[in-house]
Formats: C-alpha cells, sequence, structure tokens
C-alpha cells in the first residue's frame, strides 16, 4: 500500500490577513451605500457592475461606489476607503 499525500500550491495571501474583519450582516438594504471593490483583474469588474445594477433594482434607496484597487490582493487603504465609505462592501476578482 502506498501512501499519497496531496499538497495545495496556493499559499495564503500575506498582505491580506487581518486587513478588516468581516461585520454582521445588514438586516436591511434599501437606502444603503454598496462598495463594490474590484483587483482589476479580467471580468470582475463586469461582474461587480451586475451585481450593482441587481441592487439597485432590488432594493429602494441604494447607492453604489465603485473601487478599483488595481491589482490582487488590494491595497489596504482601497479596502478602508472602502469600508469608511460604506455600509456594506462587495470584492470580486475574475479571470
Amino acid at each position: 500500500m502506498h501512501l499519497l499525500e496531496v499538497m495545495n500550491p496556493v499559499a495564503r495571501q500575506r498582505a491580506m490577513e487581518n486587513v478588516a474583519a468581516i461585520t454582521p450582516r445588514l438586516s436591511r438594504l434599501d437606502g444603503k451605500t454598496i462598495g463594490l471593490v474590484w483587483s482589476g483583474t479580467h471580468g470582475g469588474d463586469v461582474a461587480l457592475n451586475r451585481v450593482g445594477e441587481m441592487l439597485q433594482e432590488r432594493f429602494e434607496g441604494v447607492e453604489t461606489r465603485f473601487y478599483t484597487g488595481g491589482n490582487y490582493p488590494n491595497p489596504p487603504h482601497i479596502l478602508k476607503q472602502a469600508a469608511d465609505e460604506c455600509d456594506a462592501v462587495v470584492g470580486a476578482t475574475g479571470d
């Protein structure tokens, strides 16, 4: 009998550890400001723009703000800005 060990070659992103804690879920999205944070990867902006459209269609008075970090992982100052300016944040990558 042979033992096979499978390893995950993907390392944890050190820059992303403990950047932002997950906050409790909002009870409502009506009238809230939602941040859309894109890492700059191909197609992520398309997905986030559609998420923003769907949120505005479904919830009354939702405002969306788009943030571009320019690369993965997003710079901490972009994440902090989104967290400071928005009630909730949605992040996406693409490819």
